[in-house]
């Protein structure tokens, strides 16, 4: 093992994001046709002339002006089937209220209706001027947008002096606004007779933020773009009959709805609060009513004819008292969806927590209904649901006390990456916490995970709730999920049939798992074990009677380090070895001491003797916002006795690098320690760096350490490969 210190062996011995769209793939489509060009013809009506004209896209330096990068997003928007092209205007003029002054001119405009060119010719083709025309054409602007060749320098004067104007000569409830300067794209939208930002996240005081309440730095990924049957169509959901919907009337969840899914939210916390019912109960009756919405939707999707019951009218949400005819219409709907439900979710549903002769209950349950019946679940991104809906409301419940840590998404996403669980294997964490190990595994192998060989275990009963609701939202919700307090997964492990046993000392001594105990119970095995467990000498743990001192003797660590206390990471590293099959593979974060100092040398030794390092990552200081500790990321896998020994006397690699940008940073607002986004920045222009969807490039290592971790492995012997790169 390439090493020049034994005894150190972790010195050593040894964004996931989204793929281009349509709209990028017609972008590159231009540059790569028309980069060469000095002209264009244009392809939509300029002003009043439809014909077809040359348009000049160089300056007279060589450089591309403006009228390139307009063409490029006309050509883009109609090419990638997004807008359509005989709904679009360039040059579009509007008049304004004095007669001396010049018209504005939008640089395209988006109309719902086709027809559009002919009362624009109508308007300013006839002498009267008819207004009537002009109201038509008012009426019916969907969209403008201003092109601008700025680098993002003046984001906030050409939305202040130019944008919003051109949105306001919009009649309609909801107009987009869209700047597009220089291949960067910023989306804006009128709603509630308000001008923001159209990712409600951007905007610091929601529908009534003002302009220097909007983030404007940021740029929108081209794949936030609506199309037109979006906003079309958004125009007509609101007057679907609610209780004749399909999946598609619904919309689909993404970053847009940050805002409103997050407000959602509060009003069924606010609810339950108010109701008294904040508490493991009325968690449970959350995760089952949002259990039926899961079946409802895929219900309807298996049966089109089938329609959507999870919904509650107008008249409904009104009721004073359980005998109000219509609340009993609308509980004979949730009971009806739970008699069905309750084959596909036998777990989650197989004790009903809500009593329906209680109006606090029912009250809850509607509140629910109601703020989520609009949103479809099963046809949105689950990243974008996940973070959305589950991870903002997890973190309100994360107990400190029980070092119950939500890890962030990017070093859980990476280390999946790394690992790689997929087809029918089975996947544990010992100390799942909110379950995002296990969950962002099922997504991240595009759900061909099997939902029956997921496996968590906590010591925390509202951690076990939340995972629940976790798998449901990401998988199919039937994941083996156990809380078990007191030593947790110390001294519980899951049994071959799944269920929970306890080690023993009298059988299971300085680690000897495999005995056959007397009482047949053998510990189950896994391909793969993925944890972040509590670790440091702060949170070291000693025993406090014989009992838990019959269970530390178990550990063959407790007796390698022979003292009255021990770092938890040291007895959850063995516990992952002990747990995983014969080639199954591990990704643990641990304190950076237990990879470097030398009071943990016992450790680094032991876990050479008995695992095949794979790769070690140290990760910056205060990556997590709760701890402040160094930590570093173990990967290795467990070949059989003899494997092990070849692979040691051949002097085997191991992968190492240092992480030094994860993407965020940790910052405190109102004494809250939240993680924020950090993107990179072009040393030359100081601006933001923008990817070929238009969205903002994070600042990390985390995707070229990937791609380098995998091209390393194929280097490496059959059996790693097949362990992390083959299928």
């Amino acid at each position: 093992m390439a090493s020049k210190d034994t005894d150190n062996v972790l010195t050593f011995v040894n964004g996931g994001g989204k793929t281009i769209n349509s709209l990028s793939r017609e972008i590159c489509s231009f540059d790569e046709k028309y980069s060469n060009n000095h002209t264009i013809k244009s392809i939509v009506p300029i002003h009043t002339n439809p014909t077809s004209e040359e348009i000049c896209i160089r300056r007279t330096n060589g450089q591309f002006n403006e009228q390139y990068y307009k063409w490029k997003l006309i050509y883009s928007l109609i090419n990638s089937d997004l807008y359509p092209k005989e709904n679009i205007g360039t040059e579009v003029h509007f008049p304004k209220g004095n007669r001396c002054s010049s018209d504005l001119i939008i640089d395209v405009a988006v109309f719902d209706d086709n027809k559009w060119f002919e009362h624009y010719n109508n308007y300013y083709q006839s002498r009267s001027k008819d207004l009537s025309e002009l109201d038509w054409l008012r009426s019916h602007l969907l969209a403008v947008i201003e092109i601008k060749q700025e680098d993002g320098k003046n984001i906030r004067e050409v939305w202040d002096k130019q944008l919003k104007s051109y949105m306001k000569e919009s009649s309609k409830d909801l107009c987009i606004g869209i700047l597009f300067d220089t291949d960067r794209m910023y989306l804006f939208q009128k709603i509630e007779g308000k001008f923001v930002r159209y990712n409600q996240s951007l905007n610091d005081k929601g529908v009534k933020s003002t302009s220097t309440d909007m983030n404007l730095s940021v740029p929108d990924p081209f794949y936030d773009l609506p199309s037109f049957n979006d906003l079309y169509s958004g125009y007509t959901k609101n007057k679907t009959d609610i209780s004749n919907r399909s999946i598609e009337d619904l919309d689909v969840i993404n970053s847009l709805h940050s805002s409103a899914i997050n407000n959602a939210m509060s009003i069924i916390l606010n609810s339950m609060s108010s109701h008294s019912l904040i508490d493991q109960r009325g968690y449970n009756i959350l995760i089952q009513i949002l259990a039926l919405k899961v079946f409802d939707e895929k219900r309807n999707q298996k049966h089109p004819n089938i329609k959507l019951d999870f919904y509650i009218t107008g008249e409904e949400i009104k009721f004073k008292n359980l005998g109000d005819e219509k609340i009993q219409c609308f509980i004979k709907r949730i009971e009806n969806l739970i008699k069905e439900a309750k084959g596909n979710y036998k777990i989650i549903l197989s004790h009903i927590e809500y009593d329906k002769y209680d109006i606090n209950h029912i009250r809850i349950i509607a509140s629910i209904v109601e703020q989520f019946q609009n949103y479809s679940f099963v046809r949105s991104q689950k990243t974008d649901l996940y973070q959305i809906i589950f991870y903002q409301f997890a973190n309100k419940f994360a107990s400190a006390n029980n070092a119950q840590f939500v890890t962030p998404i990017p070093i859980i996403q990476f280390l999946v990456d790394i690992v790689n669980p997929r087809s029918n294997e089975t996947v544990t964490d010992p100390t799942c916490g909110i379950s995002d190990f296990l969950s962002v595994s099922y997504v991240s192998s595009g759900s061909n995970l099997d939902d029956g060989n997921i496996y968590g275990m906590d010591i925390d009963k509202n951690m076990i709730t939340l995972s629940t609701l976790n798998m449901l939202l990401n998988g199919d919700g039937n994941a083996h999920l156990e809380v078990v307090e007191d030593m947790g997964s110390i001294s519980s492990k899951f049994g071959e049939d799944g269920k929970v046993i306890q080690l023993d000392k009298r059988y299971n001594n300085n680690g000897k798992w495999n005995t056959i105990r007397p009482d047949g119970a053998k510990l189950k095995r896994f391909n793969v074990v993925l944890t972040n467990p509590p670790f440091g000498e702060d949170r070291a743990y000693k025993p406090k009677n014989d009992t838990q001192k019959d269970v530390m003797k178990c550990y063959e660590m407790w007796n390698i380090y022979n003292a009255d206390k021990i770092d938890l990471g040291v007895v959850f590293l063995e516990n992952a070895c002990r747990i995983l099959e014969e080639n199954g593979r591990m990704g643990i974060i641990l304190s950076n001491s237990i990879a470097s100092i030398d009071s943990h040398k016992k450790a680094r030794q032991w876990l050479i003797e008995n695992m095949r390092v794979v790769a070690v990552f140290d990760l910056p200081q205060n990556v997590f916002a709760e701890t402040g500790v160094n930590t570093t990321i173990i990967i290795a896998y467990k070949p059989s006795k003899d494997s092990l020994e070849r692979l040691k006397q051949n002097n085997y690699e191991i992968f190492m690098r240092d992480i030094e940008n994860v993407g965020y940073e940790v910052v405190t607002v109102k004494r809250v320690k939240k993680f924020v986004d950090k993107y990179k920045i072009d040393e030359q222009t100081f601006k933001y760096m923008v990817d070929e969807n238009g969205l903002l490039v994070k600042d990390e290592d985390f995707t070229k350490v990937v791609a380098e971790f995998k091209d390393w492995c194929k280097k490496q012997e059959t059996s790693l490969k097949n362990a992390f790169i083959n299928d």
